[in-house]
C-alpha cells in the first residue's frame, strides 16, 4: 500500500509541501485542494478522472506499480494492439508495431471492455483456484497420513518377520543343544560301561596279586604248582581282555565336534539388508474444477512426446482370433480384448493371456462395437441393409441386455 503521506506533486515542484487530497489517474499525480481546483478548471484536464487519495491508497501494491507511460520511451500509452495485446505508445507503433493491422484506440478499448464482467469471471475463478489449492494441500496432507501410517504397518511387518525368524532361530537352537546332550549323554554312557569293566578287571588283578603273595608265603610246592597253572590261564584271559579293547574300536578317543549349517553362513554373507523400502508413485486422482469448460478435470502425469521418427514398434504378443472377416475390435480397462466377426455374427472376448474368455452371438453380421465404462457394457452394431441392429452386452452376466432392431 501507498504511505499514509503523500504531498502534492505540484507543488513538491515549486518547493512546497502541502498534503494530496485527490488522484489524477490521467496525470497520475497526487494534487492538493487548491490544485484540484486549478486542475478541475484547467481546459487540459478538466475532464481528467480523479479519486479520493484515500481511495487510492486502499489499491494494491502491483496496481500502483502499473504506469501509463512507456518504459522504453517515456511517452503515454494511446493505442492498444489486439494482435499482441499490449499498450502503445505513439513511437511503439512506429518501431515495433508498424506491420500490426489491428491497432486501435486504448481509450476506445477500455470503454469497450466489461470491466466488471471480467473481475467477476476472474474472482470465481480465482474461488475455483482456492479451492483446487485446498484440494491439492489436503491431498498432500493425506498423502503424509498415507505414509506415515504405511510407515507403522511396515514396522509391525518388519517386526513381525524378525520375530518369527527369532522364534524359528530358538526352536532350531532348542532342538540342536537337546541333539547335544543325547549325543554327550550316549557316548558316557558306553565309556561308562568301559570304565565299569576296566575296574572289575582291576579288582580281579589286585585280588591275583594278593594269592600270588598268600601262595609265596604259606602254600606247599603241590599246592603252589597247581595254583601257578590256575594263574597263567587267569593272566593269559586278562591279556586276551587287553589286547581285544586294543583291537578294536572301544578305546578310541571320541570328542564333540560341531559344525554350522552353510545355508546360514550363506544368509550372513549374502544377504545384506533386512528388506527394501521404496517408493510407490502413481498419478494423483484430484478431480479439479474447471469453470470455462464446466467440465471436471484429472491431473494426469505429463508425458516427455518423442517424435514418431524415433519410436521402434516390436511384437509384444501374437493372439489367435479363431476366426476370420474380422470388423470391430476394442480394448477393455481389465486388458481383455474384444473382436466382431462379420461372417459368424459373433462376438469374442480374449482374455490378456490370449484364451478366449467367453463369446456372443448377434442377430445378422456384426461390425463395430465400443466399451461403455458407466454400465460395464459392449455395444456391438450389426444388421444388412434392410435392417440394422444394435445389442447391448452385459460383460458383468456375460449376456444379451438388449437389442435395437
Amino acid at each position: 500500500m501507498a504511505s499514509s503521506f503523500h504531498s502534492c506533486d505540484v507543488c513538491d515542484l515549486r518547493l512546497i509541501t502541502n498534503p494530496c487530497i485527490v488522484w489524477c489517474t490521467e496525470c497520475d499525480e497526487g494534487l492538493c485542494k487548491e490544485c484540484h481546483e486549478h486542475h478541475t478548471l484547467s481546459k487540459a484536464s478538466r475532464n481528467h478522472s480523479v479519486i479520493p487519495f484515500t481511495d487510492y491508497q486502499k489499491l494494491p501494491t502491483d496496481v500502483l506499480k502499473i504506469s501509463q507511460y512507456c518504459s522504453k520511451h517515456n511517452k503515454k500509452f494511446e493505442m492498444f494492439c489486439q494482435k499482441h495485446e499490449r499498450p502503445c505508445c505513439s513511437k511503439c507503433i512506429v518501431e515495433t508495431h508498424k506491420e500490426c493491422r489491428d491497432i486501435v484506440d486504448l481509450d476506445d478499448v477500455i470503454k469497450n471492455y466489461e470491466t466488471p464482467n471480467a473481475l467477476s469471471e476472474i474472482e470465481k475463478t480465482y474461488v475455483e483456484v482456492a479451492a483446487n489449492l485446498q484440494k491439492i494441500r489436503q491431498h498432500q496432507q493425506d498423502n503424509v497420513s498415507t505414509l506415515k501410517n504405511k510407515r507403522k504397518e511396515i514396522e509391525k511387518e518388519i517386526n513381525k518377520t524378525r520375530m518369527e525368524i527369532s522364534n524359528y532361530l530358538d526352536k532350531l537352537e532348542e532342538d540342536l543343544m537337546k541333539h547335544l546332550y543325547e549325543v554327550e549323554e550316549k557316548e558316557n554312557l558306553k565309556i561308562g560301561q568301559l570304565l565299569s569293566a576296566l575296574e572289575k578287571k582291576e579288582k580281579e588283578v589286585a585280588d591275583c596279586q594278593r594269592n600270588i603273595t598268600n601262595i609265596k608265603q604259606h602254600a606247599t610246592n603241590l599246592q603252589m604248582f597247581l595254583s601257578v597253572k590256575q594263574i597263567e590261564e587267569d593272566v593269559s584271559s586278562k591279556d586276551k581282555f587287553l589286547h581285544s579293547l586294543f583291537e578294536g574300536e572301544d578305546l578310541n578317543e571320541h570328542f564333540l565336534e560341531f559344525e554350522i549349517n552353510g545355508v546360514f553362513q550363506k544368509i550372513m554373507f549374502d544377504i545384506k539388508s533386512f528388506g527394501e523400502v521404496h517408493i510407490k508413485e502413481q498419478p494423483a486422482d484430484i478431480v479439479l474444477s474447471r469453470k470455462k469448460t464446466k467440465e471436471a478435470q484429472i491431473i494426469v502425469p505429463i508425458v516427455q512426446s518423442r517424435s514418431i521418427e524415433n519410436i521402434k514398434m516390436k511384437i509384444h504378443k501374437k493372439i489367435n482370433l479363431q476366426g476370420k472377416w474380422i470388423y470391430g475390435c476394442c480394448m477393455l480397462p481389465d486388458g481383455r480384448l474384444v473382436f466382431t466377426y462379420t461372417r459368424e455374427g459373433k462376438v469374442r472376448i480374449f482374455n490378456n493371456q490370449g484364451s478366449k474368455d467367453f463369446e456372443m452371438k448377434i442377430p445378422c453380421g456384426a461390425f463395430d462395437i465400443v466399451y461403455i465404462s458407466n454400465d460395464n457394457t459392449l455395444v456391438v452394431t450389426s444388421g444388412e441393409s434392410d435392417k440394422q441392429y444394435l445389442t447391448i452386452i452385459d460383460l458383468v452376466k456375460k449376456k444379451l441386455r438388449i437389442q435395437f432392431g
